[in-house]
């Protein structure tokens, strides 16, 4: 009977040593997109999954103290700066089946609901003088066929127009820095292709005219250009033009970008987001596309 014991201790150990040793486990992917800079570019906005539901973040211009403002299910998204910097402007479904616009303090207090339409309504832009949000809202409720239209509201949700008032979709509004036109996409011509009209909605007038697809676009601060995605060359990729629409210039070759890229204020940078390793990260860029970091 003793001889047994140390038997039955070395197959345990040759049985051991034939199971595969445990993995740690990767963290899963996270995506942070949407990057939006302050009025004084020392803060940086974004949205994330990080926490496991799409949030609303902030973080230093140099991407340190990252931290969370939201806090509620569903998909808080597309936060934008009042030109104060003092408030926030965001996406969010917390109480309603669709997204509805929201404005919040910068520090993610006194969250107040301005929009309660039966579309999807959502990626708002303050007019340069902090007395507009402009925005766009899926006329569609069912999203199929979608059918988006730029709205206009007052800054505290009174006054709600829409200013396409067309078949077409427009979408992604950004306002000229002196706050006299309105710059967005739209499907109107069979592709996506940049536009601009007047504050008021009048005066339409497209700025590229190719067979691919041009969308999500920023005035420069000094209104001078135009960032703005495309596919022209294959994949998505940044690309800069005159406000006229001319002298288009590609600025990244790397990864598939995502979103609106956004202007610092004194119109050296442009925030994006790209594809990484991880999942999907904020990148900053020189306005000439070199320097490109991750932040």
């Amino acid at each position: 009977m003793n001889a047994f014991p140390p038997l039955v201790g070395v197959a345990i150990c040759a049985w051991a040593a034939v199971l595969p040793l445990p993995r740690p486990s990767s963290p899963p992917p996270r995506h942070d997109t949407n990057p939006a800079w302050s009025p004084d570019g020392c803060k940086i906005a974004f949205m994330s999954d990080r926490d496991g539901d799409i949030e609303i973040y902030v973080m230093d211009a140099d991407g340190s103290h990252q931290h969370r403002l939201t806090h509620s299910p569903g998909r808080d998204a597309h936060p934008a700066w009042s030109p104060d910097g003092a408030r926030l402007a965001f996406q969010s479904p917390r109480a309603d089946a669709q997204p509805q616009i929201y404005v919040m303090r910068a520090d993610g207090s006194a969250a107040t609901r301005l929009t309660r339409n039966a579309g999807f309504t959502g990626v708002p832009t303050w007019s340069p003088d902090g007395s507009q949000i402009l925005y766009q809202v899926n006329e569609n409720p069912t999203l199929d066929p979608s059918h988006w239209q730029i709205y206009v509201m007052a800054a505290d949700g009174s006054h709600q127009r829409n200013l396409s008032k067309n078949a077409a979709n427009d979408q992604v509004p950004r306002w000229s820095k002196d706050g006299s036109q309105i710059l967005f996409y739209s499907d109107l011509s069979g592709t996506d292709q940049l536009y601009v009209m007047d504050a008021d909605g009048s005066r339409r007038r497209r700025l590229t005219r190719d067979p691919f697809h041009d969308t999500s676009a920023s005035w420069s601060h000094d209104g001078t250009k135009i960032a703005f995605m495309s596919d022209r060359d294959g994949g998505w990729n940044i690309y800069v033009m005159q406000a006229d629409g001319s002298h288009v210039v590609r600025l990244t070759h790397e990864a598939p970008e995502l979103g609106i890229p956004d202007w610092s204020p004194d119109d050296s940078k442009l925030l994006f987001a790209a594809s990484a390793g991880d999942g999907t990260a904020i990148y900053v860029m020189n306005a000439d596309g070199s320097g490109v970091h991750r932040l």
